[in-house]
């Protein structure tokens, strides 16, 4: 079996050189290791998957139709696709008479390890409790030891589901309109801009996935995420789009009674929704730039999501609330003044544990109100 390193690259990758083996492993994207290579994390990558877990992979192998495992394999591609603040993510491809199957692996070092056993624990958890197709399936996760004369590191790793054709998006300045819009990061065909309809979509759907998510029961949810960070990616196939979620860092409430008998889980709900909307329109220039705020479909396009979703749990007898529909009737009751009175819990929550796009939040607040008030009182279900 050949083995062969790359780094992910816009339009064409780029094959690893042997200067490139020797070139510092960074933990994050401006910190070097003090004395891992990237040789050292490639050849991890490629010791964990062929020699300590072959078994395993073998069997992830063949449950995706791999009829012949690792024996039937000609070749194998692993490539660093990504650096971020708490995990290297690379994507590892395989090559034999089948179809080539994809999968993602994850590495963590350091004290970033503990975030990434964390991970990997809440995304078996939501696989096995939800069963829906939004968010990566987990396959199993390991350590490899690595010593560099008296030096040792343990590099954590676990290997997950890969979304092929899935791409990572933000809000970029488009230079010919002279404003913000929403731009598809495909490292194949290159960066585009979408279309106001392609971008309804993508917040339509990443408000669905929250909601499928969330428990009415016990209150929890998927966060904390955001646009900036990556999270929610898409692929566009012959005009139908489609949106995943590629990770959950927690899962548990935010919404916390005083008392057990305090317990609401009606306003549990209305808080969920009404920060899910404000936190639908936040992202970064670029993914790193001045925070952005999303224009005004984002906020139709998140309640619809919202509902969709709703109607979705209703049916398979996981709402648990009564009906949506009497959901939307208390939400239209709501004059505008009470929709504002609403949000000061979501304001406290973002002065407390948010602070960076808190003064964003504030310049936009009153507007985003009177635009979800006309929302609500023209939806129907």
């Amino acid at each position: 079996m050949k083995v062969k390193y790359f780094f992910s690259a816009p339009k064409k990758d780029i094959p690893v050189g042997p200067d490139d083996l020797l070139k510092p492993f960074k933990i994050t994207p401006s910190e070097n290791h003090t004395f891992l290579t990237l040789g050292d994390y490639f050849h991890s990558l490629e010791k964990f998957l062929l020699e300590d877990h072959v078994t395993t992979l073998n069997q992830v192998l063949k449950a995706a139709g791999q009829d012949f495992g690792i024996a039937g394999i000609d070749k194998m591609v692993i490539k660093s696709e990504k650096h971020g603040t708490l995990y290297h993510l690379a994507s590892v491809e395989v090559f034999s008479k089948h179809q080539p199957f994809k999968l993602a692996v994850s590495t963590a070092v350091g004290q970033r390890k503990t975030w990434l056993d964390h991970e990997y624990e809440i995304l078996s958890f939501i696989h096995k409790s939800f069963g829906l197709p939004y968010l990566p399936e987990p396959y199993f996760k390991g350590n490899v030891r690595h010593r560099a004369g008296m030096d040792e590191e343990m590099l954590s790793m676990f290997v997950t589901q890969w979304f092929e054709g899935y791409h990572e998006w933000h809000f970029s300045l488009d230079e010919m309109e002279r404003k913000a819009k929403v731009c598809i990061w495909d490292q194949k065909q290159g960066h585009r801009f979408v279309s106001r309809e392609e971008t309804f979509e993508i917040f339509r759907q990443a408000s669905k996935i929250l909601t499928l998510y969330y428990n009415t029961k016990d209150f929890s949810e998927i966060f904390p995420w955001h646009h900036a960070a990556g999270d929610f990616v898409v692929k566009n196939t012959d005009g139908v789009v489609d949106v995943k979620l590629t990770t959950v860092r927690n899962y548990g409430p935010r919404m916390v009674f005083e008392t057990q008998g305090d317990r609401n889980p009606m306003i549990a709900i209305v808080w969920f929704f009404l920060n899910m909307v404000v936190k639908m329109r936040l992202d970064r220039l670029d993914g790193l730039g001045e925070v952005v705020w999303a224009g005004r479909d984002c906020v139709s396009a998140a309640a619809t999501g919202f509902f969709e979703a709703l109607c979705i749990m209703e049916e398979k007898g996981r709402y648990g609330l009564g009906k949506v529909p009497d959901l939307l009737v208390l939400l239209k009751s709501f004059s505008l003044e009470e929709l504002g009175r609403l949000h000061d819990s979501v304001l406290d929550f973002y002065r407390h544990e948010d602070r960076s796009d808190l003064p964003v939040i504030k310049v936009h607040l009153k507007k985003h109100i009177s635009r979800l008030y006309q929302v609500l009182q023209d939806l129907r279900l």
